[in-house]
């Protein structure tokens, strides 16, 4: 079972764990991923997830392994009132570049996030009034509304500290060495390759890995051919009909684990078709999540029951949708649309090999009961426009459910409220608004988890969006590589601890 410790008290530092393999002094690690930074840097966007995932950037607080909240560059953290945080910045830090970490470095990086013009998803004005220093190491972060969470989304990536020479002119970021974590990064190649070297004065202790480069494959199968060959020895994301073939090969580990993220197809409930909950529900009534598990996920995974999977604490008690052909042609009959009238497009992004595949089902399932899908597969960034514009029809999606904040409120604030940052099915409801943000200042676990299981029912009942899978996570490294563990919420990937022995 997880824990889930509000952060009201004292947090004391996890203690350091060296390397254990002698050999990890002298090597060089290469890790295969699938997602480049495409914004410049900015730290509102997934691209310091890249950065975090790298080894390069830090929070205050950070999740460890099993998904608790820990210190990271701060020490501890206190609620002093209902909307005020108090945090005692690590001291004897220094970032890249040698500068000192301190209050006033705190406070550059979080105010830079602030001022954002497209909002971070974890970290943002609606949920953070103002970030001071009071001391040289210590910062207060005061919040518009009661909140117990913020220390949680201090330990987004969008929450990183860089040094201040980080930051340079019109708003703009330079992450080459300006980090403080295990990895110093010290090129990058536009949409190719980062390249890192360790940290030899790191605050956590040794690092294992004396370089590391992360290249940035699209194509899953080709990430897959990397691995095997022994270019690469990290290979993350591996294609779902991959990982079969490759748990038979000698030298080869895969590390496959369920992690709370969940497959839907985004339905845009702010324009004709999608803004008529008949025709939501039909689409949702056509689809067959058992099928698309069973075929395209190689039955790997579970057909969802909304965003959240059965075993999370905040879950409803509900069943997953069961195709239903009849009931969907009735609900379009009622919505006025005559077999074969109603043409609509379905977006996917390539990054994810499965998408296509599951695009291709939909298509037929919805041709059942006369509706006509167009589907147009492009890259993440093709895609993304039209998908916050709110100009798409469908589009499929695999959303982490606590990839910004560890707590399922972060993301049902981003992706279901009326000004949500991510809200990409532009849905609007002014009660659920409420609920969640009276949410926010709950300090019992049950009575907060209780307005999430609410707002789940009423996402699946109204079809806002189709929920088709809830997923698994699966990595393969080469059998050298030691220490290497799939993070819940992909936070990271190359850590202080990894190491490279002789095959």
């Amino acid at each position: 079972m997880r824990r889930f410790h509000l952060a009201g008290a004292l947090f004391v530092a996890a203690a350091v764990v060296a390397p254990h393999d002698s050999y990890a002094q002298a090597s060089k690690i290469i890790m295969s991923d699938p997602f480049p930074p495409t914004a410049g840097w900015s730290m509102e966007t997934d691209d310091a997830f890249t950065l975090m995932r790298a080894g390069c950037i830090e929070g205050l607080a950070r999740i460890d392994f099993e998904q608790n909240l820990q210190p990271s560059l701060a020490t501890s953290w206190k609620q002093i009132s209902p909307t005020s945080w108090d945090f005692s910045i690590r001291q004897g830090v220094t970032f890249h570049d040698g500068q000192e970490l301190n209050a006033a470095a705190v406070v550059k990086s979080l105010n830079h996030v602030l001022s954002a013009a497209a909002p971070a998803r974890a970290f943002n004005s609606k949920v953070a009034s103002s970030v001071k220093a009071i001391g040289n190491h210590a910062v207060r972060i005061t919040t518009p509304n009661p909140s117990v969470l913020l220390p949680y989304r201090l330990a987004s990536a969008n929450a990183g500290i860089l040094s201040p020479t980080a930051y340079k002119d019109a708003g703009s970021v330079n992450p080459i060495e300006t980090c403080t974590g295990p990895f110093v990064l010290k090129s990058v190649v536009p949409k190719q390759l980062l390249k890192l070297v360790r940290n030899e004065s790191y605050w956590g202790g040794p690092v294992g890995v004396a370089e590391a480069e992360v290249h940035f494959i699209i194509d899953g199968n080709a990430r897959v051919t990397q691995l095997k060959s022994g270019e690469a020895q990290i290979a993350t994301k591996v294609p779902l009909a991959s990982k079969g073939g490759l748990e038979k090969i000698p030298g080869i580990t895969v590390h496959a684990m369920a992690i709370p993220r969940t497959m839907a197809v985004y339905l845009n409930n702010n324009r004709a078709p999608f803004n008529n909950p008949l025709i939501r529900k039909a689409v949702q009534a056509a689809m067959d999540t058992n099928a698309i598990v069973a075929s395209a996920y190689e039955g790997i995974g579970l057909p969802a029951i909304g965003p959240f999977a059965p075993s999370e604490p905040w879950a409803p008690a509900i069943k997953p949708i069961v195709q239903d052909a009849d009931r969907a042609k009735t609900l379009l009959a009622e919505a006025g649309i005559k077999p074969g009238e109603l043409k609509i497009d379905l977006r996917a992004y390539n990054s994810r090999p499965e998408l296509p595949d599951v695009a291709q089902i939909i298509q037929q399932q919805l041709k059942a009961v006369g509706i006509d899908v167009v589907i147009k597969i492009t890259n993440w960034a093709g895609m993304a426009p039209s998908f916050k514009d709110g100009t798409y029809d469908m589009a499929m999606m695999s959303r982490g459910h606590q990839l910004d904040v560890a707590d399922p409120l972060g993301f049902l604030q981003a992706d279901y409220t009326c000004e949500g940052s991510f809200n990409m099915s532009h849905v609007c409801n002014p009660e659920i608004d409420a609920l969640l943000k009276n949410a926010a200042g709950v300090a019992d676990n049950d009575k907060r988890f209780d307005v999430y299981r609410k707002v789940a029912r009423w996402l699946q009942e109204e079809a806002i969006n189709v929920f088709v899978v809830h997923q698994e996570e699966t990595n393969a490294v080469r059998s050298n590589v030691k220490n290497f563990r799939t993070h819940p919420l992909n936070h990271y990937y190359l850590t202080k601890d990894l190491a490279i022995v002789p095959m």
